[in-house]
């Protein structure tokens, strides 16, 4: 068996045709994404009115795959899983299509029903949100699915005729839509939803937000609130906020929707619609959170490619895709782990003295921190812990909020300084008083804690703390002594006190 397989992914859309390129390493079981390749083929425009691929948007859509077969040549790829959503699907000259890109780029296009679709969407996003419950909603450009998801299964899913694209001509939205025409819309996307019982099981269920319409809906409302963060993997979004989205890019015309910041221009006609549906889904299902997804689709395809299709889903979405990263960055998770053990004995016990449970979400920061607070060697060794809060806030890991992984930056980027939390000013709205007293503890003990593995033999077997009135007596069992225990108090005794308010005594018993 090889050591690695090298994967590529076409989407062929309505709108957009993707190539996904990916790594995939057999041995532990874990891939890279190495490119990800995007043209706007507008392979469905004017479908809506004749039934056929444009004869231009049908070679741009060739040219583009012939584009594609040299990338594919170039990256040496094993496998190429090419398929075609709506566009293709509901055309009545597809196969034409299809035809060509065989005969001219030498790419096998898979033609798959509206049911596969949303299976796809369904495995894209439960294996990079940790999420049980919800309604994925993917609106592409010629159809929009809809997966009831319930205790990570796949219940119920649908696929309907109409997208982004037919929604815009059908109702004339792509200038400044008339009031008249929206309430046509609404009235239409009122009677589609209803025939659909699986929307009766979706009730209050958050609305899972997959395709790019949802992703830009994402960015014009992170620029609108001056978020601090460019992620929009799990960004989330009330119902009254998709609303103000909504009712503002509804009152421009399209060369005003082309100048809003995070609109894609090559959007901005086709926007009306998609969004108007979104908000009609959530006033459908009372639902008053939309979680955008950036996964769907070519994710889907590429997990189902790696054994993590349905009936075997990623068991735990946090943990592989953190050890994923761990090791894309190369770091020694052997040490990262034992660094991590460390932390988490040490937080327990203080607990007496800090007050804070090890909820779930907790944890996830203080893992994150742990594993990653040695990730920035990977950029350059000085100042890497500055590094470390950059790959730790960019890497893409799945299965934590926005908050729990500013929270787990920010301690690894505080890990070697004995100096109070300094938060910049565009990241403080996002953390309370008490993130920052979490982030300061959490630093505390990430310090004390990679000094005990300082010369990563992992000899340390336990620690334990005996707390006095003002004072902490950290017992360490270790196999033999090493001479970076002895540095603990010098390096990490004045951080401790100022967060623990403690003064810390250590006490080393070598134990075989």
């Amino acid at each position: 068996m090889q050591e690695h397989n090298r994967i590529g992914v076409i989407d062929i859309g309505s709108n957009s045709v993707h190539l996904v390129v990916a790594i995939y390493h057999e041995e532990n079981g874990y891939f890279s994404v190495i490119d990800d390749a995007k043209v706007n083929v507008r392979l469905g425009e004017g479908m809506t009115r004749t039934g056929r691929l444009d004869p231009e948007r049908m070679d741009v859509g060739v040219n583009t795959m012939k584009i594609y077969r040299r990338m594919i040549d170039a990256y040496q790829l094993d496998q190429v899983i090419a398929t075609a959503t709506a566009a293709v699907r509901k055309a009545e000259n597809g196969d034409e299509f299809v035809r060509r890109v065989k005969e001219e780029a030498d790419i096998d296009i898979n033609v798959i029903p509206g049911e596969q679709e949303a299976m796809y969407d369904y495995l894209g996003v439960v294996n990079t949100i940790d999420i049980k419950d919800g309604l994925l909603m993917d609106i592409g450009g010629g159809s929009t699915e809809l997966v009831l998801i319930q205790n990570r299964e796949k219940k119920a899913g649908v696929s309907l005729p109409f997208g982004a694209v037919d929604l815009a001509e059908k109702f004339n939205l792509t200038d400044k839509p008339k009031k008249s025409d929206l309430e046509k819309l609404h009235v239409f996307l009122e009677g589609a939803f209803s025939q659909y019982p699986l929307l009766a099981e979706a009730k209050d269920y958050p609305v899972i937000g997959v395709g790019g319409t949802i992703r830009n809906m994402g960015r014009i409302h992170r620029r609108m609130t001056d978020y601090p963060l460019e992620i929009a993997q799990n960004y989330r979004m009330s119902r009254k906020d998709v609303k103000t989205v909504c009712e503002k890019t509804a009152a421009m015309d399209y060369q005003e929707r082309k100048n809003i910041k995070g609109l894609s221009k090559a959007r901005a006609d086709i926007f009306i619609g998609a969004s108007q549906a979104v908000m009609e889904i959530m006033g459908a299902i009372d639902s008053d959170q939309l979680i955008i997804s950036k996964a769907g689709l070519r994710d889907g395809l590429l997990y189902e490619s790696i054994g993590y299709g349905e009936g075997d889903l990623i068991p735990e979405v946090f943990e592989y895709s953190l050890v994923n990263t761990a090791r894309q960055l190369d770091v020694n998770c052997i040490h990262a782990y034992q660094v991590y053990r460390i932390s988490r004995k040490l937080f327990n016990e203080l607990a007496p003295i800090h007050g804070l449970p090890l909820s779930r979400t907790l944890d996830k920061s203080l893992r994150t921190a742990a594993m990653l607070h040695d990730s920035g060697i990977k950029i350059q060794y000085s100042n890497h812990q500055l590094h470390s809060f950059y790959l730790i806030l960019n890497a893409g890991i799945n299965g934590l909020t926005h908050k729990e992984m500013l929270i787990a930056a920010f301690s690894a980027l505080n890990h070697r300084t004995g100096k109070k939390v300094q938060v910049d000013a565009e990241y403080a709205r996002m953390l309370t008083k008490q993130d920052l007293n979490i982030i300061d503890v959490f630093s505390s003990i990430l310090q004390i804690a990679e000094y005990l593995d300082r010369d990563m033999d992992g000899v340390v077997r336990d620690v334990n703390c005996v707390i006095s009135d003002d004072a902490v007596t950290l017992n360490v069992l270790s196999q033999e002594h090493s001479v970076f225990t002895d540095m603990i108090l010098d390096e990490c005794g004045k951080k401790f006190n100022r967060v623990f308010k403690h003064t810390l005594n250590l006490e080393n018993e070598i134990v075989k």
